[in-house]
């Protein structure tokens, strides 16, 4: 598959975009929360070449696609070449929150309703980052991820990035997010405090683990605690590094 060129999309800035995504005004505490997530993965898959970074959850509502989103924007503060791709193609949101075209996307890429030559990859030129997103809803989205399009797409998509985020459904909706185990480097799974639940957790482990799928490790999202800072009604982990006496 060839890749079409990229469209220049200058991102309008909203009010709660500030506070919902990582920009040079986001508070202290925001932006090392995910420096921390970023060299935690980096840490994770030393190997070299393109990363492939799935980001789940259990259940709708935790927070994954925000946490997709600032994380591709972290890697590319890095000067990173960085692709998130929505997969959650049921119920896409990944379009709607950074103010982009919806369609069209990867389902139609996956479908063949679009030339070879006319991946609707978008570029936000504020943001640094690329995006596919998921297009027009289809009827079974289980069926395009299991596709040999889907398998070429990835491959292809590799040659160009250094990490391409994806964005996938929760795993107790449906299976989506570990159809593709065998070509993700590593998942994250997004727990947020007070929605997520113990036993859907659970069962959403024994099914990553049945798909052989390679954990790099969870985001609590959403945490109340000491030691932490709140802005914009959720709240972020900080830490800071104290001068001995000695020193």
């Amino acid at each position: 598959m060839m890749m079409k060129k990229k469209k220049d999309i200058r991102v309008k800035e909203e009010v709660n975009s500030q506070a919902l995504f990582l920009n040079e005004k986001s508070s202290f505490s925001v932006q090392e929360a995910f420096k921390t997530l970023r060299t935690n993965v980096m840490f994770s898959m030393p190997s070299k070449g393109c990363k492939c970074i799935g980001v789940t959850s259990a259940n709708r509502g935790e927070g994954k696609s925000s946490i997709s989103v600032n994380l591709a924007l972290s890697f590319a503060q890095l000067q990173k070449k960085v692709l998130i791709i929505d997969c959650d193609m049921r119920l896409p949101t990944v379009a709607s929150k950074l103010n982009i075209e919806s369609a069209p996307g990867l389902s139609n890429c996956l479908a063949g309703l679009e030339e070879d030559d006319h991946i609707n990859i978008q570029h936000l030129t504020d943001r640094g980052i690329d995006v596919l997103a998921a297009g027009n809803i289809p009827p079974d989205s289980t069926v395009l991820l299991e596709s040999e399009n889907m398998v070429n797409l990835i491959k292809r998509l590799k040659q160009t990035y250094d990490y391409i985020i994806f964005d996938f459904p929760p795993v107790m909706i449906v299976s989506d997010a570990v159809i593709l185990a065998n070509y993700i480097d590593g998942y994250l799974v997004v727990i947020r405090q007070a929605v997520s639940e113990f036993k859907k957790v659970e069962e959403t482990m024994r099914q990553m683990n049945f798909a052989r799928a390679k954990l790099i490790g969870f985001v609590f999202n959403g945490k109340t605690s000491d030691g932490l800072l709140k802005k914009g009604g959720k709240y972020y982990k900080y830490s800071y590094y104290k001068k001995k006496k000695s020193e």
